[in-house]
């Protein structure tokens, strides 16, 4: 009997970083006093889980060594975050064994869910806070029911609160202010045990804020089918019902133990529940219309079959679990896999609509072509038949498999003298290299052969034109390559050779792999890029060497798009030119208008509990925003507990909706004031009353007393007089577009209580008062280059350093781009305050003190997005400014001129003059501005007009037959009224105006 062993790493380095598969890597954040469960502690310290790992390891080789026979051998590896196993026997004992153990090993998965403490913690605002007696029970209930286990663990971002909003700076005075603490419920387990315990929490934490629940049991298969594409129509559902809709995670059963047989209760068949929340109608109707689509649904399901190597599926459920659930929702189907472990190559793909089906396979099969199979034979260097045929010791191989498969990552088998190499292409050829530096292996010849798999519409690409590119290989590297057929969609490439020259020609092969891109471009500009007869697009390939495909609606519709949905357009090249795919995309997008190239995912963070209402009461903002920016928005699973809503839409566009998206976000945040006895009657007064008026009517914040009584027992220094047993705080409430507000209405309520003998909590930036820039923040996702943190801040700050002295008590000014119309954010000033004349040089030891050796900056207004005007930079230059007498006069002319008018001559320089035509002309129409004209005066502060100009013709360049009379001009000499009129009229007749 030939022994069949075998050396593998559980869970392999490749694993996603979102699921730590070992406990070692949870090792909670300052956790509170009052831990869910005394059991929690064993996590903060490495050693005892590893133990408790190991023993239930040791259960569990114990148990499949009875069962089947064969010898089963582990050590912890990689820190103790994963472990290699050794398994010897009969090759099917061998297989079952490694099943088992890939199913059963206890591996730690962990989730995270952030929930303000508000809701689960008894006194959130103490230094000991202690669980709710009614969710400390149903999180018993929970870990009982799922067999998870379940921490509250101080959040990271709980000593300094959460962090402020999008498009808040977080240190532009936000000391006063803290949003609302959070706290996070921690779930470790098995994968299933963390999937089923993470949307039992969050339907808790519906229920805790008042909603109602529900289970609907639908046939596994069909939750993606009924989801429809990217869960178009689970968010339809939910924007007509305002419900939340909780699906299981459809790999559910592959991998780790069934929570109804492992100690867990029985819930029923977990796999088909579908959990509802929401107002109690809402429930209802969604349920129905589940129901109604499930049914309608199931009448049109098919199915296909395939076949893939069982190592690569078993690679594919452990390894790659979230690019099968996310290609699974982006093409509503379900794919059917085997038991992990088994022999069984063949998958089921189930869906409503062909091509929907054809596009999970393509992208099965190219994953699979990422995982590769090597094998080294071998020979004896001569043949006797009189003598034994040369052998290897058994317990000389098993050293070798641990060494190699813990080094190189690979799993590696041996039998019948020859080892089998599984695993990506950078494991498979470190770990040929390393076999062939054993001294034990150098007695035998060997052969060495790798198997990669590849997409059949590539078989053309790759032979070449009369299999050219591969009989150059062979010839150039001695090795053999070979085609054969494996399934419908993808063939073997064979690849043989008896040294080193093999790797050579796998290096060769798979620069001549296909490395492709696509990307959208809508169709009514196709034939404008290909040109007639092709011309235009063949010209551009041939530049880069690279092909692309258009795909036509019909093409579309059968193909389902590229690598995304939307994709209808392919460049393909050799790997050693991928480099070029980029490019060639950059000169295909360059003949499409800004509104409908270069689409994107912009990610914008809106906290989770907002997303009901946002889909619900406020889906009919989202259409008009989606429609106003040619973009989609889609909001996150609600079973992953994500804060993130993905913005899709063209780059020029995406920043706008993300803006707009946010104006219906509410915010919330509180200051809190030490225990005083009078703020109770204080905030009953008229004056009190007449203040939140104030507030609210001209910053559209909302404040309000938030007193709560706190226990005795939550203070543990011995001072419990009854001040201290109330916790005093003011809630401010506004929308996220008006959160620049915010520091404004704090310290006019900082104001009121020092007026009224209140004492309020010292603010580390009370003394400076620095205001947020709502422009530069309102848009985080900018380009740094363009709006750099540093640069704002001191930006900001040199203009209101100036001021505080004698405007500190009346800082009440609204920005004209804080206004909500995004329009009016686009082409509005950067700042509106005055400086005094002769400021220039406190301005400058200002940025000096805080960034020494940093130059001043000075940044032409930004054009409006999608005009392809770039935002440029230009430092001043104080020689430069002398040298002109020009310059000069401007410089004396800035405290009288117009912003507006400062910023018209930054498209083309001809201020001067018509800044003599507007003194005597005042009659004549003006041009549009720029930007949005405030009326005030810029004094000492703007740059010069013509530092800040862009490299437009100027009037006053060197003397030519366009600008007769210029040298006057650039001389100061005073014209008469009628001699400026005809310079100016043939100065614009010259340049072609």
């Amino acid at each position: 009997m030939d022994v069949y062993t075998t050396s593998f790493t559980y869970p392999r380095r490749s694993r996603s970083g979102h699921s730590p598969p070992s406990s070692l890597d949870f090792q909670p954040q300052q956790s509170l006093a009052d831990q869910y469960g005394a059991q929690h502690l064993q996590q903060q310290t490495p050693d005892p889980a590893l133990a408790a790992d190991s023993e239930a390891i040791q259960k569990l080789a114990l148990m499949v060594m009875s069962m089947h026979g064969c010898h089963v051998a582990f050590q912890p590896v990689d820190q103790g975050r994963a472990w290699n196993f050794h398994i010897t026997g009969a090759y099917q004992q061998v297989m079952v064994s490694r099943g088992i153990i890939l199913k059963e090993c206890p591996i730690q998965h962990r989730a995270n869910i952030k929930v303000t403490r508000s809701e689960i913690l008894d006194s959130p605002f103490s230094s000991q806070p202690s669980l709710k007696t009614e969710v400390r029970r149903r999180l018993d209930d929970i870990a009982a029911q799922t067999n998870a286990h379940i921490a509250v663990v101080n959040s990271p971002m709980s000593l300094s609160s959460r962090t402020p909003p999008d498009g808040i700076s977080s240190n532009a005075g936000w000391s006063g202010l803290e949003t609302e603490r959070v706290c996070e419920l921690v779930v470790t387990g098995s994968e299933d045990s963390v999937c089923l315990a993470r949307v039992r929490l969050l339907v808790m934490l519906d229920e805790l804020s008042g909603l109602h629940s529900e289970i609907c049991e639908i046939d596994q298969k069909l939750h993606a089918i009924v989801a429809g594409r990217k869960r178009s129509t689970l968010q339809t559902i939910q924007e007509e019902t305002g419900t939340n809709i909780y699906l299981p995670s459809p790999l559910q059963g592959l991998v780790g133990p069934d929570p109804a047989t492992s100690g867990g209760a029985n819930l029923g068949n977990t796999k088909n529940m579908i959990w509802i929340t929401g107002e109690f109608f809402g429930v209802q109707r969604a349920r129905d219309m589940l129901y109604q689509v499930s049914l309608t649904k199931a009448k049109n399901i098919m199915s296909r079959d395939t076949a893939i190597l069982p190592r690569k599926l078993d690679w594919m459920v452990t390894d790659r679990a979230e690019e099968l659930k996310g290609v699974m929702s982006d093409n509503a189907t379900f794919i059917q896999f085997p038991a992990i472990g088994s022999s069984t190559s063949l998958i089921t793909v189930y869906g409503d609509h062909r091509v929907n089906i054809q596009r999970t396979i393509r992208f099965i099969m190219g994953l699979a072509c990422s995982y590769y199979v090597g094998s080294f034979w071998l020979l004896p260097i001569q043949f006797n038949a009189l003598l034994p045929p040369a052998n290897l010791n058994a317990n000389t191989v098993a050293t070798l498999l641990k060494q190699i498969s813990i080094a190189s990552g690979a799993e590696v088998v041996f039998k019948s003298m020859c080892f089998e190499l599984h695993g990506l292409e950078n494991e498979v050829r470190a770990a040929v290299n390393m076999i062939m530096e054993l001294d034990i292996i150098k007695t035998f010849h060997h052969e060495i052969r790798f198997q990669i798999e590849l997409a059949n519409e590539h078989r053309e690409f790759i032979s070449g034109k009369k299999n050219g590119k591969i009989n150059k290989i062979m010839q150039t590297t001695n090795v053999k390559i070979k085609f054969e057929t494996f399934n419908d969609h993808n063939f073997l490439i064979d690849i043989a050779g008896p040294d080193t020259s093999v790797l050579q020609g796998l290096t060769l092969l798979q620069e001549e792999l296909p490395a492709e891109i696509s990307f959208h471009v809508p169709e009514t500009y196709h034939k404008r890029i290909i040109g007639v007869g092709g011309r235009s697009i063949q010209r551009i390939m041939k530049k880069y060497g690279v092909y692309v495909k258009f795909s036509n609606a019909e093409e579309f519709a059968a193909l389902g798009g590229y690598n995304d949905n939307e994709d209808n357009v392919v460049a393909r090249t050799p790997a050693k030119n991928a480099i070029n795919l980029d490019n060639l995309k950059q000169s295909v997008m360059e003949l499409v208008n800004p509104k409908d190239k270069d689409f994107v995912d912009e990610t914008v963070s809106i906290p989770r509990r907002y997303h009901r209402t946002l889909l619900g009461e406020k889906s009919i903002f989202i259409r008009d925003i989606e429609t106003k920016t040619n973009s989609c928005v889609r909001f996150p699973d609600k079973e992953s507990a994500s804060d993130v809503v993905t913005i899709y839409g063209p780059e020029s566009q995406v920043q706008i909706a993300a803006a707009m998206l946010l104006d219906h976000v509410p915010f919330e945040a509180d200051m809190a004031v030490p225990p005083n006895p009078d703020l109770p009657r204080l905030v009953s007064t008229p004056e009190f009353s007449a203040l939140v008026e104030r507030v609210k009517r001209e910053l559209q914040v909302a404040i309000s007393p938030n007193f709560k009584h706190l226990p005795t027992s939550a203070y543990t220094n011995g001072n419990t007089t009854s001040d201290s047993l109330t916790d005093y705080s003011f809630k401010f409430r506004c929308q996220r577009s008006n959160s620049d507000f915010l520091i404004t209405a704090r310290e006019m309520l900082e104001q009121f209580l020092l007026n009224h003998n209140v004492h309020v909590y010292p603010s580390p930036t009370s003394h400076t008062h620095k205001r947020g820039d709502s422009f530069a923040e309102a848009f985080p996702h900018f380009d740094s280059k363009v709006l750099s943190a540093a640069r704002t801040r001191g930006h900001e700050s040199m203009d209101l350093s100036l001021i505080r002295s004698d405007v500190i008590g009346d800082r009440r000014l609204r920005l004209a781009n804080s206004s909500p119309d995004v329009k009016a954010l686009f082409n509005s000033p950067a700042y509106i305050y005055n400086l005094a004349p002769g400021d220039e040089e406190a301005e400058t030891n200002y940025l000096s003190a805080s960034n020494p050796g940093a130059e001043i900056d000075h940044w032409t207004p930004l054009p409006p997005i999608g005009t392809g005007v770039h935002r440029t930079r230009h430092s001043e230059d104080a020689i430069k400014r002398g040298s002109d007498s020009l310059l000069e006069a401007k410089l004396k002319d800035q405290l009288i001129k117009p912003r507006s008018l400062n910023n018209r001559a930054q498209s083309l320089d001809l201020t001067y003059s018509l800044s003599r035509i507007t003194e005597n002309s005042s009659h004549l129409p003006q041009p549009d501005s720029p930007t949005t004209s405030t009326g005030e005066h810029t004094g000492g502060n703007s740059s010069p007009s013509s530092i800040n100009a862009p490299s437009f013709p100027s009037v006053y360049g060197p003397p030519s037959r366009s600008s007769i009379g210029s040298a006057a001009a650039r001389s100061g000499l005073i014209h008469e009224d009628n001699n400026t009129v005809d310079d100016v009229t043939r100065v614009i007749s010259g340049l072609g105006l």
